[in-house]
């Protein structure tokens, strides 16, 4: 009886000290960004005082957590201090990486001296966010990444930007109605 009594304890014990976590829900994802500062590289993209229009594109990026829109924020690729106008706006920071962000749609501005190749985990490397196959953020399970509607098996992070590309990570249980397959860039601002 005391032998049973030991053992029980223990594995009441074992499970107390147990490191297993739940996955975050959609309110929970750490999205939080990097600290840039001015002349800053991170993943071969340099952190420049000023935003460099000569060549400018855009991609959105959009994220889901079991079903679950979550907010891409804005200020990736951005020092601070930054300075937002009255509608939201990122207008000013310390710097602009050549990914980055100004607002919360998930566009990502891609503005560089020359054409320049950048991916995936390049903007994740800017974020400050990790990605792998097994997940992103603070989210370890099933990661579905899609390409302007069709699924990319594979390392998500050598999916390659091109212009005007939606691509829309989903951890977990995909949304009930899936995201649409392209993004209307017509109300963007530079």
């Amino acid at each position: 009886m005391r032998m049973a009594g030991l053992l029980l304890a223990g594995v009441l014990l074992a499970a107390c000290g147990s490191t297993t976590a739940a996955n975050p829900d959609a309110g929970h994802l750490n999205v939080a960004v990097r600290e840039l500062h001015e002349g800053q590289v991170v993943d071969s993209v340099p952190c420049l005082r000023a935003d460099l229009p000569e060549h400018h594109m855009h991609v959105h990026v959009g994220v889901y957590v079991d079903g679950v829109a979550v907010k891409v924020p804005a200020g990736i690729g951005v020092g601070r201090p930054w300075g937002f106008d009255n509608t939201g706006f990122l207008t000013t920071g310390s710097c602009f990486a050549w990914l980055h962000t100004h607002d919360t749609t998930g566009v990502i501005h891609i503005a560089t001296p020359e054409v320049t190749v950048f991916t995936l985990e390049q903007l994740f490397g800017v974020w400050g966010q990790p990605l792998s196959t097994g997940g992103a953020f603070n989210y370890t399970g099933t990661l579905a990444v899609l390409v302007n509607g069709r699924r990319h098996d594979g390392d998500p992070g050598s999916i390659v930007f091109t212009p005007f590309e939606n691509i829309v990570l989903e951890l977990g249980t995909p949304p009930a109605v899936p995201p649409a397959s392209l993004y209307d860039f017509s109300s963007l601002r530079k």
